[in-house]
Order: structure tokens, then C-alpha cells, then sequence
């Protein structure tokens, strides 16, 4: 299947009969519970385009016009994409969303929603995730590239925390619309490999939209002016980390150096010092693993003039010396 079959396929099915709650509450008997005075339906059983119940790690289907769902929370995460077109999100907890086409909204396990106002022009997609491609073990992964994505990581798993939510407004510049129009490609006509596939596309999803949330491109996760004073520190810390000191950093922006070591600190719950050598042994680590760069060249390129200084903080932060590190990333 490829692009325009795909858009032909989910025109066509855009159509169908609207489904029936009452029909779907009788069959299926969902269980349910009260929160703060609301009737919210467990919903973990997945349909697919028959409307049959399938038990897959990754389910998709596509919201039909004119269908009613009460709201409801499921035991695993779920994507709601706008193909074309608009929706609105009710969440029991926040003002309701209205997603625009090409946006996402990650859902977190056990958190009412319901789709709303779904009209026959929009194509509204519903992917239910048993993997959770945006975990912390997931984003951790990123966490030691430098400093400014480990502050980026840890404001996107907090922004989570806080709204049980994470909501990704379309960005014309990244490869989102593509990554999932080959996901839907993949699931809607099963080949060989099919399901691996859509598995490495997932995975090539999440990470786009890591890179594309509170950067300097798209500040999705609509940062406060501090956190964004803190992304303009952690910039230049990663732009002059070879011959940075807090002195010129305090005079580029206009501020008592003691001022910028105590913010970092209270934001980064680091010193200016530490995120510094941060910066210089990450930048190593991808010298040692894709150059022949002697050491001693390599320590002095990041920044430190002794080589001795420098494998003891590289040792720190890696528990492994340099060319321990060097063998063990070219096995």
C-alpha cells in the first residue's frame, strides 16, 4: 500500500455506519467505576476495521463520524493522530483539546478521554500501544547525548507526570506525517515482516517527536520562561564547552555569575561545573566511537588540558576508562 491507496482506504472507510454504544455496552459488558462523580468505562478490548475484537501489541483503528463514546481509560497508553481534518478531546481532569491535522496526543494509561466532534471531513486515527515507546526507561536512553537534551528529557517525563498526557502539535519540518503514514501503510496491508516493521517505525516515531518537543524548532511542551532561560544556558554550555567559564558566560547574558550557578543548580539540580564536564566527556564518547583520534588529542579537542584529569572524570561518569570505552563501543 502506498500513500494515495492508503488516503483512498481510510476515505472509504469513513463511511461506515457510525458504531452504537448501547449495541457495543450490551456485548461487550465493560466494567466501570466512578471518578469524582463520573461514570468512566474500562475499554480494553480492540476492534479492528470489522469491528472484531483482535489482541495485538499494537492495535490501530479509525474513528467513524457520528459514533459515541462515553468516556473511558484503558491499561495500556494510547496515540490519537488527526489524518485530516480536526477533533476535540475531552479529558476528565483538563479543559478539552482540539487537535488539529497532523497532530498527536499521547494518552496515559488510566486516564478518562473521549473523542469528540468528529465530522465526515476528518480522519481521526486511534493507535493502542502495549509498548511504551515514551517511558523513562525509553527516554533515558537520549539522557547522556548532552546537557540540553537531559534537561529536555526530564521536563517531557515531568509534563507527562503532571497531565497524564503529552500533546505534539504538527511541525512541517519533521518527518512525523511520513513515519506514521508508513506505520498505517504497514498495519492496513500485512506483508512480511509487517509487524516488525511497524514496530521499528514506532520506535522512529517517539523519536522524532523526543527531538521535535521543547527544542529550539518546536517548543511543544509550551516551556515557562524560566525553563527556557534554562535552555538558553544549557545552548551555550554546548556551543563552548571547549574554552567555556562562568565569567564569560555571565557577561554574554547579562548576569552576576553567581545568579547563572545558583538558577542552574535549582533548575538543573546540577552545578555549572557539572553540566560542563557533562558536555566534554559526551562529546569524547562520540569522538572515541567514531574517530581514531588518539586520547590525549581527544581530551584536549573537548576541552581539558590534563589527560590524566581527563580519564578519572571520564571514568566517573562511565565506569570505564576511555579506551576501555573506545573497545567496547567497536565490538
Amino acid at each position: 500500500m502506498n500513500r494515495n491507496q492508503l488516503h483512498h482506504f481510510l476515505l472509504e472507510h469513513n463511511t461506515r455506519p457510525a458504531l452504537d454504544w448501547n449495541e457495543l455496552l450490551l456485548r461487550y459488558e465493560p466494567e466501570h467505576t466512578t471518578i469524582k462523580g463520573q461514570q468512566v468505562y474500562w475499554f480494553d478490548w480492540n476492534l479492528d476495521t470489522m469491528n472484531t475484537p483482535i489482541q495485538d501489541s499494537i492495535v490501530i483503528a479509525q474513528h467513524i463520524p457520528g459514533s459515541f463514546m462515553p468516556l473511558h481509560m484503558h491499561h495500556y497508553i494510547k496515540l490519537i493522530y488527526v489524518y485530516r481534518g480536526q477533533c476535540r478531546i475531552a479529558l476528565q481532569h483538563h479543559s478539552d483539546l482540539v487537535l488539529n491535522e497532523g497532530d498527536l496526543l499521547l494518552i496515559d494509561k488510566q486516564t478518562p478521554h473521549a473523542i469528540r466532534d468528529i465530522s465526515d471531513e476528518d480522519i481521526v486515527m486511534d493507535i493502542k500501544l502495549k509498548q511504551d515507546y515514551l517511558s523513562s526507561g525509553f527516554l533515558n536512553r537520549f539522557a547522556n547525548k548532552n546537557t540540553t537534551s537531559q534537561f529536555l528529557i526530564h521536563s517531557l517525563i515531568d509534563n507527562r507526570r503532571a497531565n497524564s498526557y503529552l500533546h505534539f502539535p504538527f511541525h512541517p519540518e519533521s518527518n512525523i506525517r511520513e513515519t506514521m503514514e508508513r506505520i498505517l501503510c504497514e498495519y492496513f496491508e500485512r506483508d512480511f515482516c509487517s509487524a516488525d516493521l511497524i514496530d521499528s517505525y514506532c520506535f522512529a516515531l517517539f523519536t522524532e517527536l523526543l527531538r521535535y518537543s521543547g527544542t529550539g524548532r518546536q517548543r511543544s511542551m509550551q516551556l515557562q520562561p524560566k525553563d527556557a532561560l534554562v535552555l538558553d544556558f544549557l545552548h551555550y554550555i554546548e556551543q563552548h564547552h571547549r574554552e567555556c567559564s562562568l565569567v564569560e558566560m555571565a557577561e554574554h547574558f547579562g548576569y552576576h555569575p553567581n545568579y547563572i550557578s545558583a538558577f542552574l543548580k535549582k533548575e538543573t539540580g546540577r552545578s555549572f561545573m557539572d553540566l560542563l564536564q557533562i558536555e566534554r566527556l559526551n562529546k569524547a564518547a562520540l569522538y572515541l566511537t567514531h574517530s581514531d583520534m588518539p586520547i590525549p588529542s581527544i581530551a584536549e579537542e573537548v576541552g581539558y588540558s590534563s589527560a590524566s584529569f581527563f580519564h578519572k572524570k571520564f571514568k566517573e561518569m562511565f565506569t570505564s576508562t576511555p579506551s576501555h570505552y573506545r573497545e567496547q563501543a567497536r565490538m
